[in-house]
């Protein structure tokens, strides 16, 4: 099977590398990148150097790649890729049909942007994290409201954002003026214990650390996979801990009340045209009740933990969309019992190498 996974050089990009490493002998990597100088463009048999998503001339960069290559299967490296990969297919679906496992691009766009994420799950009744988008001093009234309902710590995060860029903590009116002076500013509730944020302020009281961050030990993703028909999959729910935006750490819990919750979702986003991979990550409100905080329509950083503990997410969607291919499913019926550790590993990337996918614009192992 020939497999094109776009933006490769993401972490998603090497989670998907390394989920599928040990059937290799199986498939064959096509790998699509707007970077140059990043070591897991050179993991792929074949890697494409083109425009970035975003621009205008991607989708005649993707196109030519995909007339020559013709790929088998096509996975996203990043949300923005869910969003045009959901175009192309609409755009035509004699071609893309099965080798995009994404229903339409309009639950990727409300996914994208937090703001509309929580307008739709407001909408839907599906349990989202209180979001308040702050446009102008026009609304300043509206914005103290948001704060006398939920108090201090807030979060300030970016519409459209992913691996934890751009997140603030504000924890007093101090530093309320600063973030609102730019004119818009995305506003979430917190969830979790607010003691575990306040106690790192005290951090800053001898001067500004070389080395910070807020330990994120207890991010609690959902990952299941909504089939063509409807069918919400098996939901694989976990403990993770973020370093830097990276998962490090990675645990399977059973929670009932988040497959219930996660069926919720999946039901819905299928009503609206969504099937293929749903992430949800949820935390705990003040009151203890489980509130989804960011959505996404792909694999995620965990993809290859999952797989190391027995949730095979490429095996579950090539057993779906491409089954004559007969890609190895590792999800097995057991779950592995432990606990994922990832940590850092060296990777060289060769002057000789860089040189020809810049120049040429493609290059292939030997």
């Amino acid at each position: 099977m020939k497999l094109l996974i776009t933006s490769v050089g993401s972490l998603l990009g090497q989670n998907i590398l390394d989920s599928i490493e040990s059937r290799r002998n199986l498939i064959s990597v096509i790998g699509i990148n707007s970077v140059v100088k990043n070591p897991r463009n050179f993991r792929c048999d074949t890697v494409y150097h083109v425009n970035k998503t975003e621009s205008f001339n991607f989708e005649k960069d993707f196109t030519t790649i995909i007339e020559k290559e013709n790929p088998d299967f096509i996975l996203p490296g990043r949300d923005e890729d869910c969003v045009f990969l959901s175009d192309i297919k609409s755009k035509y679906p004699d071609i893309f049909r099965n080798k995009i496992p994404f229903g339409s691009s309009f639950m990727p766009r409300i996914m994208l942007d937090k703001q509309k994420s929580f307008l739709f799950c407001k909408k839907n009744k599906l349990p989202f994290a209180d979001t308040f988008l702050y446009k102008n001093k026009n609304n300043i009234e509206e914005l103290n409201a948001f704060i006398e309902k939920h108090g201090y710590p807030l979060v300030v995060k970016p519409r459209e954002g992913f691996g934890s860029q751009g997140v603030y903590f504000v924890l007093n009116k101090e530093q309320l003026k600063e973030v609102i002076k730019d004119d818009e500013t995305l506003f979430q509730e917190y969830l979790g214990d607010q003691k575990d944020i306040f106690k790192y302020k005290d951090t800053f009281k001898k001067g500004i650390p070389l080395f910070f961050q807020v330990p994120e030990k207890k991010q609690y993703p959902a990952q299941t996979i909504i089939h063509p028909n409807g069918n919400c999959l098996e939901v694989f729910f976990t403990i993770n801990t973020m370093v830097f935006g990276r998962n490090e750490y990675v645990e399977q819990i059973i929670n009932k009340d988040i497959e219930k919750i996660t069926h919720q979702f999946a039901k819905v986003f299928y009503k609206n045209g969504w099937y293929g991979p749903l992430n949800i990550q949820m935390k705990p409100d003040q009151k203890g009740n489980w509130k989804c905080f960011e959505l996404s329509p792909r694999h995620t950083g965990s993809t290859s933990a999952r797989a190391l503990l027995g949730y095979d997410e490429i095996g579950l969607l090539t057993d779906i969309f491409v089954p004559e291919f007969k890609i190895p499913n590792l999800t097995r019926t057991k779950k592995v019992k432990g606990q994922v550790f990832k940590y850092l590993q060296d990777n060289i990337v060769l002057d000789h190498n860089k040189e020809t996918l810049k120049t040429n614009k493609v290059w292939k192992k030997d």
